[in-house]
């Protein structure tokens, strides 16, 4: 089996973004990558998680945030090392800026930090657009003129 490469976004660029890996129109974004950090730099990064078990909200680490939470509780899509942490502005989706950890497979996904739909897939390679504009031209039955427009007009 290849190896998948692994990609890193560029700071300044945009991205599509998926929100929950979905891929729908109404889950299709543009994301802006606003920063890019290693692991020991997002350890002094301080985010205000909230705790919905009483209302009120954690103060801890962006690092301490993805290793003690976001990937054990989601263990079959972060994988257990990340080389980055990537910053992105995608104001349509959120008012704040999404924070992307590695996956499994070698990709982005966000996690949720500020509220519990931050969390996303982030398409550095395009690769996800792509598969659907192509299958939206083999199989027009499935994918009305009106859903490709929306595609390929999403905007920052």
């Amino acid at each position: 089996m290849e190896k998948k490469k692994l990609v890193l976004p560029k700071i300044g660029e945009f991205y599509h973004f998926w929100d929950d890996g979905k891929t729908s129109p109404s889950r299709h974004y543009i994301c802006k990558c606003e920063r890019i950090i290693t692991p020991k730099e997002a350890e002094n990064i301080m985010v205000s998680v909230p705790d919905y078990n009483n209302g009120s909200t954690i103060e801890t680490s962006l690092y301490q945030h993805w290793f003690d939470y976001e990937m054990p509780e989601h263990d079959w899509l972060y994988a257990t090392k990340t080389d980055y942490f990537i910053e992105c502005s995608c104001p349509k989706y959120d008012k704040n800026n999404l924070w992307f950890v590695r996956t499994k497979d070698g990709g982005w996904f966000s996690m949720d930090i500020e509220s519990s739909w931050q969390s996303g897939r982030l398409d550095v390679t395009g690769e996800i657009f792509d598969n659907i504009i192509k299958d939206a031209e083999k199989y027009p039955e499935y994918y009305p003129e009106s859903m490709v427009k929306d595609y390929k007009e999403m905007t920052y």
